[in-house]
């Protein structure tokens, strides 16, 4: 792989090149993402798809062509020919919506694939938080797993000396191996995390890119849910999306409609007959709307039409109520951080002046070990707060259709 790749444009996210020696923030991952991603590129094959429909619906029907020749079973006469052109009007008094409707729908797939590539954009941006995050909590618990083996190891040469009980060296027994479980859970959810990226980003399992974090938490006091409930209803593409499938279908609606009226077929025609005498003639024909007069395509496309209309409807609910929920519940999470945050200090400065006494011998090693456990696991219960923010951030993001903090 080469040192330097040129991310696709994206409507949300601008190219840029991508240093793949440098360790990468969640953006640049994102952008790898659309490079290298095979499923990301299956689903922009789908534009094509769309731009051969709205060629096709620009063509006009071919005229029809016929010739015919019949040989009479008499003598003394001539074979019988004829010849006619056939033009389907009916189909110039729709192609005009026909076109319409299929450029609708064409910016209607360039949307749908824009948003897919949106949220897996999102989906690699929180897994690179999420990985960075758990790579913390490793260091910390794993710094506290060699803590507990270096207690647990003095505490059973104490009890061969005989200056510790055997139920001393059980609790420190037990903290251990609390530790290193707590450690090996961590270090098996980092390692699922990188590999869900790297089956996202589509590069291969055992690669381990290098990632930077560059993104910080955000004070959330100052988002207006309301502003941002408006901002995704105008402006997400998923949402842009069925407004532009609603618009072809609309013009499906008029061009089931049209199809309805008894629109002529024009046709010219040449014969000779068995005496040899030539003739030239024009036809109209038209179908009589006695019976079908095409209520069931007017129907099928009415009802369609009023699919999307609920299917619109139902997106923007969903959006609001998402966009709400996920703003309360950063609220609640930063409050909490924060506080655990101020307290933690404190909790440290405690242990430290507890862990001075140990070593004076004014106060018995359990004491310490209840401290430093009671500290690890705030300590940890801190850095999955963090995360969960950092992670809830990039949800509301997705939720809302847009960067709120980064810089693209």
């Amino acid at each position: 792989m080469v040192s330097m790749q040129l991310s696709p444009e994206h409507p949300l996210l601008p190219a840029r090149a991508i240093d793949l020696a440098a360790p990468l923030t969640d953006l640049d991952a994102a952008r790898l993402a659309l490079i290298a991603s095979p499923d990301l590129n299956a689903t922009r094959a789908q534009a094509g798809v769309s731009q051969a429909q709205l060629y096709a619906a620009g063509l006009v029907p071919d005229p029809q062509l016929s010739l015919s020749v019949d040989r009479p079973d008499a003598a003394g006469l001539v074979n019988a020919m004829a010849a006619g052109l056939t033009f389907d009007l009916a189909s110039l008094f729709t192609h005009a919506d026909r076109v319409a409707g299929a450029r609708n729908n064409v910016a209607k797939v360039r949307l749908d694939v824009a948003w897919s590539e949106w949220l897996a954009l999102n989906q690699v941006r929180t897994l690179v938080r999420r990985i960075l995050a758990l790579e913390r909590q490793v260091a910390v618990a794993g710094q506290a797993a060699a803590a507990a083996a270096e207690l647990y190891e003095l505490a059973e040469r104490n009890m061969t000396h005989g200056d510790a009980r055997l139920d001393d060296v059980t609790v420190y027994q037990i903290g251990y191996l609390d530790a290193q479980d707590r450690l090996l859970a961590l270090k098996r959810q980092l390692t699922a995390a990188r590999q869900e990226l790297n089956a996202v980003i589509g590069i291969p399992p055992h690669m381990a890119l290098a990632l930077s974090s560059a993104s910080q938490l955000h004070s959330l006091e100052a988002l207006d849910v309301n502003a941002l409930v408006s901002e995704a209803a105008h402006g997400r593409l998923d949402i842009r999306a069925l407004q532009a499938g609603y618009a072809a279908q609309e013009r499906g609606v008029r061009v089931a409609t049209r199809n309805a009226l008894p629109l002529p077929q024009l046709s010219f025609n040449r014969t000779r007959d068995t005496s040899a005498i030539w003739t030239g003639g024009v036809g109209i024909g038209a179908a009589l709307p006695l019976w079908n007069r095409n209520r069931g395509e007017i129907s099928m496309a009415t009802a369609t039409r009023a699919q999307l209309a609920a299917e619109y409807a139902a997106r923007i609910h969903r959006a609001r109520a998402d966009i709400f929920a996920q703003v309360e519940d950063l609220r609640a999470i930063d409050a909490e951080r924060r506080a655990l945050a101020g307290e933690i200090p404190r909790l440290e400065e405690s242990a430290r002046v507890i862990a001075q006494a140990t070593r004076e011998s004014s106060l018995p090693l359990v004491t310490y070990e209840t401290v430093r456990a009671a500290l690890l696991a705030k300590q940890l219960s801190l850095l999955a707060l963090e995360q969960a923010q950092s992670e809830g951030e990039v949800v509301l993001e997705t939720s809302i259709g847009k960067l709120l903090w980064e810089t693209p």
